[in-house]
This record gives structure tokens, C-alpha cells and sequence, in this order.
């Protein structure tokens, strides 16, 4: 398995353990906030932004931008504002970087970049963004 493998794993593993929330995928991204279903909701989404490397031997050091959208939704029995989004946000941060390197051999740190949130646009729909780096070193050829 490689390094990209495990590292998105883990970075979901981690969000799905935040309390409340009931979806997290990485590979199953959903386009239009009616696409949730409300038992799905809160819900998080990590997506790849590209990355960046720099060639040093028989390595790579590596700069991965990914981002993390939370959605969440105002329901019947769960009122969601503003204040419970960012709430939301804060929990996720803190468990993404209680461990900023994921205890994955190979990965230096998680390095924050900016977070965005969507808070009147779609309501009774809140989102945020949390845009982040991973730096992680990967083997490019094989031991000599």
C-alpha cells in the first residue's frame, strides 16, 4: 500500500472518530449539497489538491494539499448556527493535529494553510473548509 493510502486513511479515520459526525469519504465526493441525505449529516469530505515535491536522492519530499469540507445541517431535532460550525471545525483541528504526523512513518507534519466558511449561502446548510498540507517523505527508487 502506499503512502498516499495510508495517509488519507488515517486523516479519515480521524475526522470520522470527531463525536457527531456520521460520513466521512474520500473518495466518494459529493457535488451538491442535496446529495446528503439528513442521517448522513454532519458529514465530511477530503479532496486532493495537487502536490508538490522536491527530489532528494533516492526520495521525495512531498507538500500534498488536500481540503476537508464539513457539511452541517439544521434539522427538526438538531439546530445548527454558526457558532456550532465553528465549534465543529475547532474539534476536527484539534484531533487532526493532536498527532501532526498521523504516527505514519515517512510523514513529517500536517501544516495548516486556511479554513473558509459558507455561512448564509446555502441555509439551513453550513459549511466550512479547512485547507491543509501534508509533508511526507516517499522512496522514489529502491534501496541500492
Amino acid at each position: 500500500m502506499s503512502i498516499d493510502t495510508d495517509i488519507v486513511d488515517k486523516i479519515i479515520s480521524i475526522s470520522a472518530a470527531v463525536p457527531g459526525i456520521n460520513y466521512a469519504k474520500f473518495d466518494e465526493v459529493k457535488l451538491a449539497i442535496d446529495d446528503f441525505e439528513d442521517h448522513e449529516i454532519p458529514a465530511i469530505q477530503l479532496w486532493d489538491n495537487g502536490r508538490s515535491g522536491k527530489h532528494s536522492q533516492g526520495r521525495i519530499l512531498y507538500n500534498w494539499s488536500l481540503s476537508l469540507e464539513l457539511i452541517m445541517r439544521s434539522q427538526t431535532t438538531d439546530v445548527v448556527d454558526q457558532k456550532a460550525l465553528f465549534e465543529k471545525m475547532r474539534e476536527i483541528k484539534l484531533a487532526l493535529w493532536d498527532k501532526p504526523n498521523l504516527l505514519i512513518p515517512g510523514v513529517v507534519q500536517l501544516n495548516y494553510v486556511a479554513e473558509v466558511t459558507d455561512l448564509h449561502l446555502l441555509k439551513p446548510n453550513y459549511i466550512g473548509r479547512l485547507d491543509f498540507e501534508v509533508q511526507f517523505y516517499d522512496e522514489l527508487v529502491s534501496a541500492c
